[in-house]
């Protein structure tokens, strides 16, 4: 081969060699160029997310931030229930500033707002009344509102960083649901707004929901709590620091399968966040003060309440002033339905009787009691004759204003007798002084008489006021519907069938008694060695109980300590427990007491990407 030939294929290979390098450094090119720009996508895609999560936490905080404003307005305005879109403007809910977003160089919040929504959760139109989400019962419901929260953030293809309509930026629409909840306090077997302490001695089962806005403290495995127990501040197996009557070793207590004890918020009476619900059974004048719509006397008077019913106030005289619905002085010279009331009311009060009571007189010194008994069975027969028209009487507020400010020496108090028979649809009364339950309540039992010994003749006695086997289970007459009833004072004092004011002071033998009734009353807390008494002992008591059952039906509840019943349990010489056959009335459920104060809740709900 001639040395031109080999030196043409030499050429030609090498031509060939390059071409192939060329090709081989396109092809490279082509995949890092797909690299670099997967790599770009996935960088921009990474971008987008992190500024889409970023978008998305500022929605949630600015909604957050909503919630604290609505939730304030509502409680500075606790006494509208349904307030209107238009109670929202934007100028009063607080707005987030970019301080509240470190690192975040740009962002634009819109659509910020609060609106009033049906019970679909859609917005309502800001002149619309809020319509109710009703529960269980007509006293249990929610308003529903939506919090808005529109975010838009730039990407670096944004054009107009700030527009809803720029294809580059990043917007989000975020929802908030709040829900204003109201339910009775009533809900369950107890309900307490300071410390409740439950250290029974004999095997002790809680039926119902119990909650306390304070601390919880159980020290005995005698106790048995069977529906939802909460507590707001701390659970405590043991016994208060200001307790020293309970040396023992506390031990944990028992609960149903599924219902262990748990720490829940606040309960806040009414939404007002108040220090001294006490005013709730005062006749305070103060139309300032934000419990002054839901006062019992206001209660009483639908011209300045929610309700309607009777006032009637006994003075240091033993004079009766009686005031109707609409808060007007009447007597027996009104004429018509005013004269009637005055007359029924009156017909049914006995003043200037007395009761010593050994808790009181072993704390203050003075054990003697002027106590006014209403006969709850007059009341009962005027309306069932239709004397009084029973509109006016769902609520009777009875207090002797005589009685003085320290609880020591002119005691004062109200007592319920002949209570057997309740007017159809219930009845609540309430007073600022402390309260006496004498005999059974609401269980259709029907006083005939007087016996010798100046005990009551009774008929038609429930099972569970049986003097022999009583049954529990059958707490009212079988010819007797139990009607919604509650009991509001400064303390409530459980007496028997048996109770003869001739006999107190003596402590006397008590007998089977039935009472079916809401109990919302004073304590004296546990301090200085002391113990309140706890759950088990929150009804007071005068007689010897033992070997005989107290049967209660109902719901206990403490919202305030008491002022004027101050005796401190735990005082000799004052009475022997019962035979404890306590139950959650489950009839308050769909049936609640009239009257009967609620907790106001407000929640965070549901939370969506529009």
């Amino acid at each position: 081969m001639s040395y031109s030939h080999r030196n043409k294929k030499k050429k030609q290979s090498c031509g060939n060699a390059l071409v192939v390098t060329l090709l081989a450094m396109m092809i490279v090119a082509a995949f890092i160029a797909l690299a670099l720009d997967y790599t770009g996508g996935v960088s921009r895609n990474v971008q987008r997310s992190l500024i889409m999560r970023q978008a998305m936490n500022i929605a949630d905080a600015a909604t957050e931030t909503a919630f604290a404003s609505w939730r304030a307005i509502c409680i500075a305005n606790s006494a509208t229930l349904a307030p209107t879109g238009s109670f929202f403007p934007t100028s009063k809910i607080a707005t987030p500033t970019t301080s509240d977003f470190p690192g975040v160089k740009q962002y634009t919040l819109t659509n910020y707002r609060v609106d009033a929504a049906d019970v679909s959760w859609k917005a309502i139109p800001a002149a619309s009344p809020v319509p109710r989400a009703f529960g269980v019962n007509t006293s249990t419901f929610s308003y529903y509102y939506v919090g808005s929260a529109d975010v838009i953030m730039p990407t670096i293809s944004s054009k107009n960083p700030a527009s809803a309509t720029d294809k580059g930026n990043i917007i989000v629409h975020v929802r908030r649901v709040f829900e204003k909840a109201r339910q009775p306090i009533s809900n369950g077997m107890a309900w307490f707004k300071d410390d409740l302490e439950i250290h029974p001695g004999p095997p002790f089962l809680a039926t119902g929901d119990v909650h306390t806005n304070g601390s919880l403290y159980t020290g005995h495995n005698s106790l048995t709590l069977s529906g939802n127990t909460t507590y707001s501040n701390l659970w405590s197996v043991g016994f208060k620091p200001s307790d020293s009557t309970h040396p023992e070793t506390p031990t944990m207590p028992k609960w149903m399968a599924g219902k262990p004890v748990f720490q829940a918020q606040p309960e806040v009476p009414y939404g007002v966040d108040a220090t001294d619900y006490h005013k709730l059974i005062e006749p305070i004048s103060d139309t300032t003060d934000p419990l002054y719509p839901y006062t019992f006397a206001n209660k009483a008077d639908a011209t300045k309440g929610s309700g309607a019913g009777v006032q009637v106030y006994i003075a240091a005289d033993n004079s009766v002033t009686v005031y109707n619905e609409k808060g007007v002085k009447v007597t027996s010279a009104s004429g018509g339905n005013d004269a009637n009331l005055y007359n029924t009311i009156t017909g049914a009060l006995t003043t200037n009787e007395t009761i010593i009571d050994n808790r009181e007189g072993a704390t203050t010194g003075n054990a003697n009691i002027r106590v006014a008994t209403l006969d709850v069975g007059k009341i009962t027969t005027a309306i069932s004759n239709n004397a009084v028209q029973i509109k006016t009487l769902p609520v009777i507020y009875i207090t002797d204003a005589s009685a003085d400010a320290n609880g020591i020496t002119a005691k004062r108090a109200i007592r319920l007798k002949n209570g057997g028979w309740l007017p159809p649809g219930g009845l609540t009364v309430a007073s600022g002084n402390p309260v006496y339950i004498q005999g059974d309540f609401n269980t259709g039992t029907i006083v005939t008489g007087t016996n010798p010994d100046g005990t009551l003749k009774l008929t038609n006695q429930p099972t569970s006021s049986d003097p022999t086997t009583p049954d529990p289970t059958k707490p009212t007459a079988s010819n007797y519907t139990r009607q919604p009833a509650a009991v509001i004072a400064d303390a409530v004092n459980i007496l028997s069938n048996t109770w003869v004011d001739s006999k107190a002071g003596t402590v006397p033998a008590a007998i089977n008694t039935t009472v079916n009734v809401a109990v919302i009353s004073g304590n004296v807390p546990s301090g200085g060695g002391k113990y309140s008494g706890g759950l088990e002992n929150f009804p007071r008591f005068l007689e010897n109980w033992s070997g005989k059952t107290l049967t209660y039906y109902g719901s206990m509840l403490q919202l305030y300590p008491s002022e004027q019943a101050i005796g401190t349990w735990g005082s000799a010489n004052v009475y022997s427990p019962p035979n404890r056959a306590w139950y959650f009335d489950t009839e308050f459920l769909t049936d609640p007491p009239p009257g009967i104060p609620y907790t106001v809740d407000y929640r965070r709900s549901r939370w969506y990407v529009q």
